[in-house]
């Protein structure tokens, strides 16, 4: 794909949406016809809030569409496709079955991110002006950044349109990015992500006719985390925080919710029903709303995440603010539900 080609621009968000789009329509149909990827009204999960046996394969749409798209515009990663397909089956396992352990999708996150990070040289070494790590702890930073924004995603994957729409809008944060610098495989990818998330989205928010699913939210995660990690390393003049400035919303929640869940002496990976979005739930009742607000609420730490996408103090400084103002808004509405 040439940068420059408006043309092929095109044809990638329309072939984009509408593979995800009906991709995601067949597997509703699937869903409903032979009882598979259903996630039942019955179940004990506390971030359950639907009332309609739904089906939580939406991810295999977006899926399909990058893998498809890849292939067609011949500007194949065979370890981004391999590193992909690998996360996505950790989390669409899980959905399909409900039995695979913590550990075991942990094992195969570090897999496909391991493949991606070697393959694709996406070690996070330089976080100036505070640090410059050796190349092997950069390998490892990038592999539990990567695997950490996973799970991230999928904690924050509760109510219609919440993860999709929040992914949707870093994805714009991305290709803005990669196409003022003119990184083309970010942009490319990026576009992408934008174009198959829309599609799912159609059907996701706000009636909720499919559900991202963990594999979804996993892998949405993965491609996310993997584009800032090479972005940040590409010396194209961006600083190597402004992944965390636009992503800080989920890395806050999954690290708040480690540090509260200890305090308070409970499992690190089971779900509660104690995070930002399910507190701003039980204040309003209102699933595609509460999704809004939180989109709301992202989107100027995004912005002047974009606009300050060079300059490392502010951008650490936007992280902090936001941690600020999540604390007071969080221990408010605690104070209120209680």
């Amino acid at each position: 794909m040439e940068f420059s080609s408006n043309h092929s621009i095109i044809w990638i968000i329309l072939a984009g949406f509408l593979i995800s789009l009906l991709t995601s329509s067949i597997i509703i149909l699937i869903s409903k016809k032979f009882h598979i990827f259903i996630d039942k009204i019955d179940n004990l999960k506390p971030q359950r809030f639907h009332n309609i046996p739904t089906s939580r394969a939406g991810g295999i749409g977006i899926f399909v569409s990058f893998f498809i798209i890849f292939l067609i515009f011949k500007d194949t990663n065979l370890y981004f496709l391999l590193a992909i397909a690998i996360v996505f089956c950790s989390g669409l396992l899980e959905d399909f079955s409900t039995s695979l352990s913590p550990k075991a999708r942990l094992y195969i996150q570090l897999l496909g991110s391991a493949i991606a990070v070697f393959g694709m040289q996406a070690s996070i070494t330089n976080l100036s002006p505070i640090i410059t790590l050796p190349y092997f702890a950069g390998i490892a930073l990038a592999l539990f950044g990567i695997v950490g924004v996973c799970n991230a995603m999928n904690i924050i994957d509760g109510f219609n349109g919440l993860a999709g729409g929040f992914s949707l809008m870093v994805f714009l944060c991305i290709a803005i990015v990669a196409f003022i610098l003119k990184v083309d495989f970010i942009f490319f990818t990026s576009i992408i992500g934008i174009a198959s998330t829309m599609g799912f989205l159609a059907l996701n928010f706000p009636k909720g006719k499919i559900f991202l699913g963990d594999g979804g939210a996993y892998m949405l995660g993965f491609i996310i985390a993997l584009l800032l990690a090479i972005l940040a390393q590409k010396n194209v003049g961006i600083s190597a925080w402004f992944g965390l400035a636009v992503m800080i919303y989920p890395v806050w929640e999954v690290i708040y919710s480690m540090i509260r869940r200890v305090l308070n002496k409970k499992s690190t990976t089971e779900p509660d029903k104690e995070h930002l979005h399910t507190l701003i739930y039980s204040k309003i009742k209102n699933n595609p709303l509460t999704a809004t607000l939180i989109w709301l609420f992202n989107l100027p730490f995004m912005v002047l995440a974009v606009v300050f996408m060079h300059d490392d103090w502010i951008l650490i400084g936007i992280s902090i603010a936001f941690i600020i103002i999540y604390m007071l808004i969080y221990k408010k509405l605690l104070s209120s539900n209680s």
